[in-house]
């Protein structure tokens, strides 16, 4: 049965190589990035970054803005190489990538929220239920690594706006007024929110406000990227 198992293994590897995400190079091991694309990605440093809106100290926002949520991580800036994975997972619906972001959440979450004790996983959710859940698949991969229970239908999204990325600053924070809402009733827990791309936190923090109502006790988000944003626009 191994020698069965290593031939189709051969033969899978023959007919779709481990590529680099970020260059599409063919790789030899399991990693996910080539030397240079790894070298080159946009980590967000966890020992400088503000668990309060997720940016490295720096480019913190913080006086702009008062969150619902008890803390955020954005793993990578919304630059060059990580930017480009993230973009083509989301628009190109490279769901194999899912594995790679888990494995960098997780990392994320170990290093900042390691005296957390989550109840439960859950994603911010696509207007498109019949589309690219490209959250949710995120959440589910992390939810399987951490070994929690994965909540799918937890929050929902009840109304179509204008997208954020066309959005002026003030208009996003408007643009998620009451756009979300929970499906169920829950009890003082720790929630875990997923997202792919943070911008000015309020897509974020509705979910959030709408987990408390709900009855959380508290969250905590992780974003793959996350924007500097521009409080001018």
């Amino acid at each position: 049965m191994n020698k069965f198992k290593k031939i189709v293994d051969i033969i899978v590897t023959t007919i779709y190589p481990n590529k680099c995400l970020g260059c599409g190079k063919i790789l030899d091991d399991d990693n996910y990035l080539c030397e240079e694309c790894n070298a080159k990605i946009e980590r967000n440093d966890l020992e400088k970054i503000c668990l309060n809106c997720g940016l490295e100290e720096h480019d913190c926002v913080c006086k702009y803005n008062v969150y619902r949520f008890n803390s955020l991580i954005t793993v990578f800036k919304n630059q060059g190489v990580a930017q480009k994975i993230c973009y083509n997972y989301k628009f190109k619906k490279r769901q194999h990538y899912v594995r790679f972001f888990a494995k960098e959440i997780c990392n994320a979450i170990g290093n900042c929220y390691d005296n957390v004790e989550f109840d439960f996983v859950c994603a911010v959710p696509s207007f498109d239920r019949f589309g690219f859940d490209h959250s949710g698949y995120i959440a589910r991969a992390v939810a399987k690594k951490l070994n929690l229970p994965f909540y799918n239908n937890m929050l929902q999204c009840v109304k179509k706006t204008k997208k954020q990325h066309k959005s002026s600053y003030k208009e996003r924070l408007s643009n998620v007024d009451d756009k979300y809402c929970t499906t169920q009733s829950i009890s003082t827990v720790n929630v875990l929110l997923i997202d792919d791309i943070k911008t000015t936190g309020a897509t974020l923090d509705e979910c959030a406000k709408q987990l408390l109502f709900a009855g959380a006790d508290s969250v905590y988000c992780v974003s793959v990227l996350g924007s500097v944003t521009n409080i001018e626009k």
